[in-house]
């Protein structure tokens, strides 16, 4: 049975989030207007893509761009071919990066004249891009704290948007995974005990501390500490870092 929705509802991310990390093997069918796409899933990856007569890679860098149209979801249907073999998390965010930039545009036959298209790369390459001050928090963050030794900025559905964690045997997937499960509980758990919106949590286990705060209403920053630290310290600057992150996502 096909499951049927709209991508205002359900975003293409979390379409890809939740068959690649349930390793299924199905076949997601998208409309846009009138264009159709059809990508393909297995053993945890993106494997095959088709749009019109575009196949492959490039077509996740149009797909991104649909904020609405329709979907439907198809279990167990096995891919005709083979065209993807880039891991589908940096798929999808060098096709986020590219759309940041500027460089994908979706209406393909909109193209703007020289002149303006020269004036805005020139001002683009002026300043820094979103990824890049992404990045730059996190970093700024785990070379000035004593207590923070892993840090991310993750959106809902698991997806890694910049992450810095050098901790032996954490990989950046399963911080997005887990910090998307933490935040996703909590605020169900919060609104069922009626304490308002969720906003923060901190979890302690026996080598260490897990704080997950909401940056916006689509992602969160996570933060991972050893076992003896200030805990005061650890909330001051997590709520620096939420706030500069929270900036950085709000400028586009």
């Amino acid at each position: 049975m096909a499951i049927r929705g709209e991508l205002r509802d359900m975003p293409l991310t979390t379409l890809i989030s939740v068959n690649c990390n349930e390793q299924n093997r199905a076949r997601l069918r998208l409309w846009h207007d009138d264009q159709e796409a059809e990508v393909y899933f297995d053993e945890g990856q993106i494997v095959h893509m088709v749009l019109g007569d575009q196949v492959g890679e490039e077509v996740i860098y149009t797909l991104l761009t649909w904020e609405d149209g329709q979907f439907e979801l198809e279990m167990d249907v096995p891919s005709p071919a083979r065209t993807v073999s880039t891991p589908w998390s940096n798929l999808v965010l060098e096709g986020m990066r590219l759309i940041d930039e500027g460089q994908v545009n979706e209406g393909l036959d909109s193209l703007f004249d020289q002149e303006t298209q020269t004036q805005e790369e020139d001002a683009m390459a002026a300043r820094k891009k979103r990824s890049e001050l992404l990045r730059d928090a996190l970093d700024n963050l785990l070379a000035n704290s004593t207590d923070i030794v892993g840090a991310a900025i993750v959106g809902i559905d698991g997806l890694v948007i910049s992450a810095n964690v050098p901790v032996a045997g954490v990989d950046e997937a399963l911080v997005g995974a887990a910090a998307a499960a933490i935040a996703g509980l909590s605020k169900r758990s919060v609104q069922q005990l009626k304490r308002g919106d969720f906003s923060q949590t901190l979890i302690r286990g026996d080598d260490g501390y897990i704080i997950v705060s909401m940056v916006d209403e689509r992602n969160v920053f996570v933060g991972l500490t050893p076992a003896n630290v200030n805990l005061g310290m650890v909330f001051v600057e997590t709520r620096e870092v939420v706030e500069e992150l929270a900036s950085i996502m709000a400028s586009r």
